[in-house]
């Protein structure tokens, strides 16, 4: 009797050609991939070594505000989380991947040995694609809610560089009315120090009193003691004002001369509050978030539905049978339906919409008080335009009789006093109003303009 010995070679799987076309399709997706390139650290500061070749010298009020915006680090840092928004608005806009999953089972035992031409066949397969349904419902609502996010961010920033441009302003404003301190001060000081050099050698010639020395050495000290406060605060102005443009601390930035802000009218500032909601960055920006809010609390309310995830599934096993089918699964909401995330959004939207009408309202009102702020100040600032005047001459006439022995060193020096503490609220009134006005146009949006108002300062020296 002949044994039959099928000797023929095994024929080769049927799955290579699907191995090949999931090999394709990693390729496909891998030569879309990003590349990594490092981005090292800078090894040091990056402050400017100089102002710009083509800023005018002195620079004004509004120069000085345009060189902070475009300069400022700050701002730098802010402007560079505005592209986390736009990258987080980009990846929203994107469709959800589908998903594909392969599994292959071999026998690993020798029943059979691998002569069998029906080896190949006991190779056990399956895979499947699959999609989230949740995911497509919800990805319009996701990606309108980044880009509202991402307005937000836009008007954010923008409320932070009308910020910057009022942080300028105020440090120019400090800075150049320091200097007028200075220029009242410094010069008094010399005079009284030789004044005061005069009576101390007077008194040891026993030709003035003891009262009239005296007198001139605390009016020297208080001048002094004026005048440094002034120097120093002059000082930390330059240093802050430097630091705000991002200029290296040698740079010198001159500045202009500084009039008195004007005055808006009443029916300018109603004008700009009825405007607030449409002007202001600020309010802008929490409306975008609202908006943004709106969107999460419908992303919550589709998501009470249960989750349904629908798939096709292609597979063969071990005796060589193949099989096609479908797939569907979803969530059972027998406990949790959403009602937590809908109660945390909605929530989440009352308190957004509370905090833009606190914000409103408060903007409103501080918009009337600045302004009646400055209508007060700035009728102080033309009643101190005519006595400063008038007391400088009057100090001039005291210091002749003074020195010529007429009058009581008391009265002198109570009038040098009244000189210097008006000259010095003066100064004080004016920085009040530059103060309030920069307020005023950053709450109101409306570009400040400078006004020459009329008076000065006259030095009894």
């Amino acid at each position: 009797m002949t044994q039959r010995t099928d000797t023929a070679p095994p024929s080769p799987p049927r799955t290579r050609p699907l191995a090949r076309l999931a090999a394709g399709a990693l390729a496909l997706a891998l030569a879309g991939c990003a590349i990594y390139r490092p981005s090292p650290l800078p090894r040091g500061p990056e402050l400017a070594p100089s102002l710009p070749a083509k800023a005018p010298r002195p620079l004004d009020l509004d120069q000085i505000a345009t060189l902070a915006v475009l300069n400022n680090p700050d701002l730098n840092t802010v402007r560079a989380r505005l592209g986390v928004a736009q990258a987080q608005a980009f990846a929203a806009g994107i469709l959800p991947n589908p998903q594909f999953n392969f599994s292959s089972d071999r026998p690993i035992d020798r029943v059979n040995a691998p002569a069998d031409p029906r080896y190949p066949e006991y190779h056990a397969y399956g895979f499947g694609l699959s999609i989230d349904l949740r995911a497509l419902l919800t990805q319009h609502s996701r990606h309108a809610a980044a880009h509202a996010a991402l307005r937000q961010a836009r008007e954010e920033l923008l409320w932070r560089e009308w910020q910057t441009v009022a942080e300028a302003r105020l440090l120019y404003v400090a800075q150049t009315l320091a200097d007028r301190r200075r220029a009242l001060l410094d010069p008094s000081a010399a005079a009284f120090a030789r004044a005061a050099a005069r009576s101390r050698r007077a008194l040891a010639e026993g030709n003035v009193a003891r009262d009239q020395a005296d007198a001139d050495q605390a009016i020297l000290v208080a001048v002094r003691a004026q005048a440094t406060a002034a120097a120093r605060e002059a000082n930390q102005s330059e240093r802050a004002l430097r630091a705000l443009l991002g200029l290296a601390p040698q740079v010198e930035v001159p500045l202009a001369p500084l009039p008195a802000p004007p005055i808006p009218s009443r029916a300018a500032i109603e004008a700009a509050t009825r405007a607030l909601p449409q002007r202001r960055p600020d309010l802008r920006a929490l409306r975008a978030g609202y908006r943004s809010q709106e969107e999460q609390v419908r992303i919550a309310v589709l998501s009470q539905f249960p989750n349904v995830v629908i798939g096709v599934n292609r597979a063969r096993d071990f005796s060589d049978v193949h099989s096609l089918g479908d797939a569907v699964s979803f969530d059972l909401p027998l406990f949790d339906r959403g009602q937590g995330e809908i109660a945390i959004q909605r929530a989440t939207r009352a308190q957004l919409r509370a905090e833009y009408l606190a914000r409103l309202d408060q903007s409103t009102a501080d918009v009337w008080q600045l302004w009646s702020d400055l209508r007060r100040l700035h009728a102080q600032l033309e009643d101190l335009d005519r006595r400063v005047p008038r007391l400088a001459r009057t100090v001039s006439a005291a210091r002749r009789a003074y020195r010529a022995g007429n009058y009581p060193a008391a009265s002198y020096l109570g009038l040098v006093g009244a000189y210097l503490g008006a000259a010095g609220t003066r100064i004080d009134v004016l920085q009040s109003l530059w103060s309030d006005s920069i307020a005023l146009a950053t709450l109101t949006g409306t570009q400040v303009e400078p006004a020459i108002v009329a008076g000065h300062e006259a030095n009894p020296t």
